[in-house]
């Protein structure tokens, strides 16, 4: 459980409190508050990480930074789509 409040929380409050404490700095990475919001909803942890390394380049470490964001985002889709397939795959047996 600690697990899902820190992969599906975590992040998003970290972007929250971010941008209300300086959203010109946010503007400037992102260009448009769509892209934003689309990173909040979808893709939390990657759209965090992108705020942070894109201010200095994105030289070869920032991108494995954000590589690895996007697998930890992709892993956090994917324990709902594991732990729903095994609920339904349930129903079926009598």
């Amino acid at each position: 459980m600690f697990t899902a409040i820190f992969g599906a929380l975590l992040p998003r409050f970290l972007i929250l409190v971010g941008w209300w404490n300086d959203q010109a700095g946010w503007k400037s990475v992102f260009g448009n508050e769509i892209w934003l919001i689309g990173g909040w909803l979808f893709l939390p942890w990657t759209t965090l990480v992108y705020a942070l390394v894109e201010r200095n380049g994105m030289s070869l470490l920032n991108w494995i930074f954000l590589l690895c964001a996007f697998l930890v985002d992709l892993g956090t889709w994917g324990i709902g789509v594991f732990a729903a397939r095994r609920e339904t795959s349930r129903y079926g047996i009598p």
